[in-house]
């Protein structure tokens, strides 16, 4: 089990990490404007990956329902169902081969770590990731800018391919499971679309509302900046599964009280680490990336400290009977983003690209903080670790004098968190055994 997680942990950052890699590599040897382009066109593919992926999220709940009641014909039926859609991507081969590559082979990869993990075997897709990075790293020789993603990707979907069809997990498709799959990833599909359009949008508007060049700056303070995405990830994976058991036993207080401290703690830590980024990161990743980030990078680093204030919150909108007004939040932020983006990117370059991130990660927050308040209690002072940290760290558009000297306050401000963090992290760890 141990082994396992570990393996399930590495996989997750190295894909994680794989973008920034990619970013950094790619500046180096090719220039900004470039790594514009590529990375707008990667971003065009994983967004088109959702809806070919469109069953993904369904596979893996039905994989571990029909597991539980020993029902492995629907589960190979579900498969083939789940597994055919990402083919329609080749239809965008004529119009453009990469996109119609990446696109497909996203998709595949998404539908394939669904389905694994429903049936409660995610190392399997833990050790395919760490196999394919290999590959991915060996694409950089190349002069084809896409062929570390391709092989990366093509990689996964061999080794699924295989594995799927030597454990049997393909069948004779029917039209009831058909019907089941269609009708859970209606609505589960449009929470996931505006999630990775929040993610992915900036990449490619950037080149096609600005240039290739202010994509290419964007692409280096997101890629860097999203790497902070990986810690509530992992934190996710813990507590995502005692929300659902919490709540399924009707301890709606503990999933309140669970939401609370999961906000603090996670906000105070992403804090800490944010100042320290603000303070030497820009510098640092400007010597790998071969050119100067502006103070779009900070900018780019408090948009995702905002979503991951807000994860432990909608998360726990997620897991519960009000997964809807989580989506409904989703929608409407990304909505909002999309309207920055148009107004903002064209006559301010990047800082309209982070900046329009930013709002609709900002709006996302405060619905989700008023929403979870009233369906499940979450108090708004959970969010004052991050909220504080956010009124600091803007001290850096005046000085880093300023921002040093606010990261003390701060500091003295929550240090009953550290407490309180070790306190959980222990709590979470009894839960688990």
């Amino acid at each position: 089990m141990v082994r396992h997680s570990i393996a399930s942990i590495i996989a997750l950052a190295l894909f994680g990490a794989s973008r920034f890699i990619y970013s950094a590599v790619i500046s180096r040897r090719f220039g900004v404007e470039v790594l514009g382009i590529a990375n707008s066109l990667i971003s065009q593919a994983f967004l088109i990956a959702i809806p070919l992926s469109f069953f993904a999220v369904a596979l893996g709940k039905y994989a571990s329902e029909f597991l539980a009641k020993g029902e492995d014909s629907r589960i190979r039926s579900i498969a083939t169902w789940g597994f055919s859609f990402p083919f329609l991507g080749i239809l965008i081969g004529p119009f453009n081969i990469y996109l119609a590559l990446l696109s497909t082979l996203r998709a595949f990869q998404l539908t394939f770590r669904s389905f694994i993990y429903g049936l409660h075997r995610g190392e399997v897709y833990a050790y395919t990731m760490i196999l394919a990075f290999f590959f991915f790293l060996g694409g950089f020789i190349s002069e084809n800018y896409y062929l570390p993603y391709i092989v990366l990707l093509l990689t996964i979907s061999l080794f699924a391919f295989f594995y799927l069809v030597k454990n049997g997990l393909f069948g004779r498709p029917k039209a009831r499971d058909f019907k089941l799959l269609v009708n859970y990833s209606s609505f589960a599909f449009l929470g996931t679309l505006s999630g990775v359009f929040l993610v992915q949008g900036p990449y490619f508007l950037s080149e096609k509302l600005a240039s290739p060049r202010v994509a290419g700056i964007v692409s280096a303070s997101l890629s860097s900046a999203f790497l902070l995405t990986y810690l509530p990830q992992v934190f996710q994976s813990a507590v995502m599964p005692l929300y659902s058991y919490k709540y399924g036993k009707d301890e709606m207080d503990y999933v309140k009280r669970l939401a609370e401290s999961s906000t603090r703690i996670l906000s105070f830590f992403v804090a800490i680490i944010v100042f320290i980024l603000i303070l030497l990161g820009r510098e640092i990743l400007s010597i790998i990336f071969g050119f100067n980030l502006g103070n779009e990078f900070y900018l780019a680093l408090m948009a995702i400290e905002t979503y991951i204030a807000y994860n432990p919150s909608i998360v726990a909108l997620n897991s519960t009977k009000y997964v809807k007004y989580g989506t409904f939040v989703a929608l409407f932020g990304a909505l909002a983003s999309s309207i920055f983006w148009l107004l903002l990117i064209a006559p301010f370059g990047e800082y309209g690209a982070v900046g329009g991130l930013f709002s609709g990660y900002l709006i996302i927050l405060i619905g989700t903080a008023l929403i979870s308040r009233k369906k499940l209690g979450v108090s708004f002072n959970s969010y004052f670790p991050f909220a504080t940290a956010l009124l600091f760290q803007s001290l850096i558009f005046m000085s880093k004098i300023a921002v040093l000297a606010g990261f003390g306050v701060y500091l003295v401000l929550r240090r009953n968190e550290i407490r309180e963090s070790l306190e959980v992290f222990k709590s979470l760890w009894i839960e688990r055994q």
